[in-house]
């Protein structure tokens, strides 16, 4: 920029469903709101403020620098203010701000924020706005999570997808040498590597009950589990069988006792101690294995999701929005494709390490297509191989957090034998509905 106006970064997680630690410092900001384009003159003036979500300190400090500095060679009169928001307070200042007239003119949220307020008038419709070159340059599933009500609100940056992590030694040991696609196939796998090891061996991730609900569309195989507000899960026979499977192995010991708690930080732990051995998380996932436990990290390989080579995958989005009440709409529709375009984007990704970019022409690079055998290469190599098969399995809806609590509570209490699957599935779906009619809604997933 071209004033003296600092970024503020402040530390913390980008969103739960990405797992992206993004650990640096605190910049101090001082910066005051210019006048915007009045000109007329067609060429980009004023200023622009876009807002990311909790990325601190370096290496990202010198990257939005750089990112800066590039935009404003090309726009000359513009002046361009890059600021942090802690990912957890973003949804709530971007509204607060809607009510005065300091607006930011671009935004980072994920799909869920970005519903929520485009939902409330808040967001400006892109659908016309963006250029040809931007409306085909992004992958689907992800160009698709920026729509809401057939109108798009937001570009994709950078992703996640789920693959699977497994400890190779342990496989060795048991004779295994391929990954399960089924979920009798996770059981027969982790019953020899128990056997093998002593040690429970698979970890199904819970977290808030999100994972559980990806995991059962995934599994349906393209069969609706909701459908126009209506949940349909008692009968699905493909969610009976993993809910009758995970209690079978937590019963026998597969599973471990700590999987009732759920999250991936307990099977992180879990795997760097080699108390289990085969589990499904970003590439983030080893992050503190690298550091905390080399040889586990040595021994780890990674491999696609577990289940059937043609499901769907999750992927779990950041992207960047405009402000309805943006004054400068033009600077930050164009700052918006910027930021996005592919070269910005590769680059991002090799800045941050475990992250996926959402555009096709940034995944063709050899970073992603011959990243390398170490663990973190396999890693990525697998994440952008199931990116042709990813989006957001669970749309955002106003009752996600009644949804997320039922799915955690029952599918834990399944797992503890505390209900039979058919019981659990029944009270699922129960809940399920209370969920939606309360609200209305009347989504399909």
């Amino acid at each position: 920029m071209k004033k003296k106006a600092a970024k503020k970064f402040v530390v913390g997680s980008v969103v739960a469903a990405l797992s992206l630690s993004l650990i640096g410092c605190n910049k101090d900001q001082a910066s005051g709101k210019k006048e915007d384009d009045t000109s007329g003159s067609g060429e980009l003036s004023g200023e622009v403020t876009l807002w990311t979500a909790s990325l601190a300190g370096e290496p990202f400090d010198t990257y939005f620098k750089e990112l800066e500095k590039e935009f404003e060679e090309q726009h000359p009169k513009l002046d361009v203010i890059i600021q942090d928001v802690p990912q957890n307070e973003m949804e709530q200042k971007v509204l607060t701000s809607l009510t005065g007239s300091d607006v930011p003119d671009v935004v980072n949220l994920n799909p869920h924020y970005m519903s929520n307020i485009a939902a409330q008038g808040g967001l400006l419709d892109l659908t016309e706005e963006i250029s040809d070159e931007a409306n085909s340059a992004y992958v689907e599933g992800p160009f698709q999570s920026g729509k809401y009500d057939d109108k798009l609100y937001a570009l994709p940056w950078y992703l996640t997808t789920t693959v699977a992590w497994y400890n190779n030694d342990h496989f060795t040991k048991a004779g295994v040498s391929e990954l399960p696609t089924t979920t009798q196939g996770i059981y027969e796998t982790a019953k020899k590597v128990t056997e093998a090891t002593g040690k429970p061996s698979y970890y199904p991730v819970i977290n808030d009950g999100n994972t559980i609900m990806e995991k059962m569309v995934s599994i349906s195989n393209g069969e609706p589990i909701v459908k126009d507000g209506k949940a349909k899960l008692e009968g699905n026979q493909s969610i009976l069988e993993f809910f009758e499977l995970t209690q079978k192995m937590y019963k026998e010991g597969i599973i471990p006792q700590e999987a009732a708690e759920g999250s991936i930080k307990t099977g992180q732990e879990l795997y760097m101690a080699g108390n289990i051995s085969l589990l499904e998380g970003g590439v983030t996932f080893l992050g503190p294995v690298e550091s905390g436990a080399p040889e586990v990290f040595n021994a780890s390989k990674a491999d696609q999701p577990l289940n059937d080579t043609n499901a769907p995958v999750n992927v779990a989005v950041m992207n960047f929005a405009v402000p309805a009440k943006t004054k400068n709409k033009e600077a930050a529709v164009a700052l918006a494709e910027f930021v996005t375009n592919a070269e910005n984007q590769l680059e991002f990704a090799k800045v941050a390490g475990t992250i996926l970019p959402s555009t096709k022409e940034s995944l063709k690079d050899d970073y992603f297509v011959n990243p390398g055998d170490s663990p973190k290469g396999l890693g990525m190599l697998e994440a952008s191989k199931s990116l042709s098969r990813a989006e957001v399995l669970i749309p955002p809806t106003e009752n996600s957090a009644d949804l997320r609590a039922a799915t955690k509570n029952i599918f834990t209490k399944n797992l503890q034998g505390k209900v039979s699957p058919e019981e659990a599935l029944k009270e699922l779906e129960e809940e399920w509905n209370k969920a939606f009619e309360k609200t209305g809604e009347k989504v399909s997933f």
